[in-house]
């Protein structure tokens, strides 16, 4: 067995109809209409379990004149958790070792030079690059904003946009006047960056122009910032936020509540738990016109965000914000 027939055997018993269905035809060989039957399901439903059990070679099905006879494959079957278990490892290391090429390709690309050039667009690679600023925040010691400018600043320019992304990723966490990292739940290894290659000394200013350069562009196409919503649909509560790029914070709340977890609201993590990532919708509220010279983009969030949660009110009964926490921010704006 090789670690995708171990994975994908998992993965069909990971549902309760399918490990049903295995259980009953272990006891006897069935007919489709017969299994619909006996579990209350849907033919076309139960045609959908079989495909996947058949996938991972846990059942078996031949056709007898106008009917479809579906056997358990016992042998199979007979495999115990301990061998499934090693058949993944034995795939793990050649993941992780393609993984960690990927990471260093990424990290290449985006610091060729020892900085990084530009943030990427695509989320996963994103990340990537985002864990190399995390990874360099030594855990459990707190910092003050000044002391993580000084951690981003030597590698990119931009250090407001990569300390908020930090934030947002749930990379780092902050309170009303420290940063911090807490301890990762895999080690986020810091890959070595490439040296910035030697310059003759005419051409001494051109790595800062080109720096100049890529923020010109990187504020012309900045990204879209504002409040945005996640509504229970099944309660209506809410949770409120604002992030400098709506639409990286969509896709990292939306994984975020697929898999189940979202480090910024206890209380929404135990609905999630509840209900499950499809009762809760990501909305924008508001999308601000880009900061004005001297303005500071995350005073203008903190307004912005402040402003939606003093009407809509997303405490207690009503949503999943600490109405302690607005009280703090209130008195900072």
């Amino acid at each position: 067995m090789d670690a995708d027939q171990s994975l994908a055997i998992i993965k069909a018993l990971a549902d309760e109809s399918r490990l049903a269905i295995v259980g009953s035809l272990l006891e006897q060989p069935q007919y489709v209409e017969e299994i619909a039957k006996r579990h209350a399901l849907a033919p076309s439903t139960v045609s959908f379990h079989l495909k996947k059990l058949e996938h991972a070679g846990l059942i078996r099905s031949r056709k007898e004149q106008y009917y479809v006879m579906v056997t358990a494959n016992e042998g199979l079957l007979h495999t115990t958790l301990k061998e499934l278990v090693e058949a993944g490892a034995a795939g793990r290391a050649v993941q992780e070792q393609r993984f960690d090429d990927y990471r260093a390709k990424v990290v290449a690309t985006f610091f060729p030079h020892g900085t990084l050039e530009r943030l990427p667009a695509q989320h996963k690679k994103r990340l990537i690059v985002l864990e190399q600023f995390a990874a360099r925040f030594e855990e459990g010691h707190r910092y003050m904003e000044s002391e993580v400018t000084g951690l981003i600043r030597p590698l990119f320019d931009d250090y407001c946009t990569v300390r908020r992304l930090l934030v947002d990723e749930g990379l780092i966490r902050r309170d009303d006047s420290h940063y911090w990292r807490e301890a990762p739940a895999t080690e986020t290894r810091v890959l070595p960056l490439p040296k910035a290659p030697k310059s003759r000394a005419s051409h001494s200013e051109t790595p800062r122009q080109r720096r100049a350069e890529l923020k010109r562009e990187y504020q012309e196409s900045r990204p879209a910032m504002g409040i945005y919503q996640i509504r229970n649909t099944n309660n209506g509560r809410l949770f409120i936020d604002g992030s400098i790029d709506l639409k990286s914070a969509k896709t990292s709340r939306e994984f975020q509540l697929r898999m189940g977890s979202f480090p910024s609201s206890q209380s929404l993590k135990k609905d999630l738990a509840e209900h499950g990532a499809p009762a809760f919708e990501f909305t924008v509220l508001e999308e601000l016109p880009p900061p004005q010279p001297g303005e500071r983009t995350e005073r203008l969030l903190l307004a912005a965000k402040l402003r939606w949660q003093r009407q809509l009110q997303p405490f207690g009964d009503q949503g999943y914000n600490s109405r302690a926490q607005f009280e703090r921010e209130t008195n900072q704006v």
